[in-house]
């Protein structure tokens, strides 16, 4: 029985001693920024870490328990392979994906129906996985109702280093089609091209051939025994309030035998003149 307690107890030691490392990756590496490997292992081991990406090459060996390893990928390749080895041991062997820290690309527009001609005004902020100002370009377009590319609104941005948020204008053409289009917001690669679809922000809105809404139109007319300093008031508004620019004709005319046409035409800003 005695016998039996020791070799049990021996076995459980080793065990113990050769358990497997843990190895902490990221769900991907960060392109143009620095990433990130943790290895923890039970004892003070000597690791091999090797990493290629593009034709850049990471070869490090560290020494201990707990090892960090930071490196910088800087190509443009959709992918890395990494390699690991533990104490004589091949741990890791696999692909991880390289792509820029973009989470998410909050787009906001002015409407959400627009004109042929018209600009649509675009407000972006985009953000990383931690919540932080994405930096790095952007490309940015109008996708028409067809399904194709506006080419000419296609713009590459970025976020300058004293705000968060990106403002642009964006024209549709005059002669184009009508339907649900886009604005399109993508992640760049170096070398000019775009990321896969899964890094694709949109924001939809349409295109129609619309009637401007019908408004209110007030006079007001102080009394005055002198026609010509005569003060009227004209007051146009939107059903939903907004004033209307545009302009007003204006016609007076005294009653009596020496009638004048005192016509007058005039523009209203903001609704009222």
């Amino acid at each position: 029985m005695r016998l039996s307690l020791c070799i049990l107890l021996t076995q459980l030691s080793c065990n113990v001693f050769t358990s497997d490392p843990v190895i902490v990756l990221p769900p991907f590496l960060k392109l143009n920024e620095q990433n990130v490997i943790t290895i923890v292992n039970e004892k003070s081991v000597k690791s091999v870490v090797r990493i290629e990406h593009g034709g850049e090459k990471t070869n490090k060996v560290i020494q201990g328990k707990v090892q960090t390893i930071s490196f910088y990928t800087g190509s443009s390749h959709p992918s890395a392979h990494v390699s690991i080895e533990v104490d004589g041991a091949q741990q890791l062997d696999q692909m991880l994906p390289v792509r820029p820290d973009l989470f998410n690309v909050h787009i906001h527009i002015d409407k959400t129906v627009y004109r042929k001609a018209e600009f649509v005004n675009v407000r972006i902020l985009p953000l990383t996985h931690s919540g932080d100002v994405y930096r790095g370009d952007l490309k940015i377009c109008l996708v028409n109702g067809k399904g194709f590319v506006e080419s000419a609104t296609l713009k590459t941005i970025r976020t300058d280093e004293t705000s968060a948020i990106i403002s642009e204008q964006l024209e549709i053409p005059s002669h184009t089609f009508f339907g649900e289009w886009t604005v399109k917001v993508q992640p760049v690669e170096a070398g000019g091209k775009f990321i896969d679809e899964k890094l694709t922000f949109e924001k939809s809105f349409q295109v129609q051939d619309y009637d401007l809404p019908n408004y209110r139109l007030y006079g007001f007319l102080e009394d005055n025994s002198n026609l010509k300093e005569t003060k009227i008031t004209i007051e146009a508004k939107y059903f939903h309030g907004k004033p209307v620019n545009g302009s007003v004709h204006v016609y007076c005319q005294e009653v009596g035998a020496t009638s004048q046409d005192r016509s007058h035409l005039t523009h209203v800003k903001s609704g009222e003149w």
